[in-house]
């Protein structure tokens, strides 16, 4: 069993039936390779698919929800929760936040097999005119939502960009960052 498989089985253990997406976003790896491992999983009878409309899983906090499947889940058979129980006892990894956390961005450049350094965001007080707004928009995307934003004679942004985006806000006129 290859190191990514081992993660799927020990994650499906942990959190329950999920999805591949979802499931690639926990462990941070490549969307198509996790699909290729599910296979692999499905027909060595480790996984399988979930039948049924409603699907139970856990949460961090260790409840249980039980929720409508939009997706195809998969989950452990008899075979696979035994060996994931082998696994547990060798094996240590962490797991990240369920979706609603995690950076897309992040999971688009795994997708896309883009292998970079997680660039550290910094913290910034941005202030520029109202006429650079769109020029900063497109250079923040999603981050530009999420910013605190004061509007009085200039926008002033405050919150966390990636050095990158600061040298491209940085070459932008009349825009000052503190």
């Amino acid at each position: 069993m290859s190191e990514l498989e081992k993660k799927i089985v020990l994650t499906i253990y942990k959190i329950g039936p999920t999805f591949i997406s979802k499931l690639a976003n926990r462990i941070l790896e490549n969307q198509n390779e996790v699909r290729e491992s599910v296979r692999a999983l499905i027909k060595n009878k480790v996984l399988e698919r979930v039948e049924n409309i409603m699907v139970e899983y856990k949460t961090k906090e260790e409840n249980v929800v039980v929720k409508h499947r939009n997706h195809t889940y998969y989950k452990l058979t008899k075979f696979g929760e035994r060996k994931a129980k082998e696994l547990d006892e060798n094996m240590e990894f962490e797991l990240r936040e369920a979706f609603k956390t995690y950076n897309k961005a992040l999971q688009n450049k795994l997708d896309n097999n883009i292998k970079e350094e997680i660039i550290k965001a910094i913290y910034c007080v941005i202030d520029f005119p109202y006429s650079q707004e769109l020029n900063v928009k497109a250079i923040l995307n999603e981050r530009f939502e999420t910013l605190q934003k004061e509007y009085g004679h200039t926008i002033t942004l405050r919150g966390e960009i990636t050095e990158i985006e600061k040298e491209k806000l940085l070459e932008l006129p009349n825009v000052v960052i503190i």
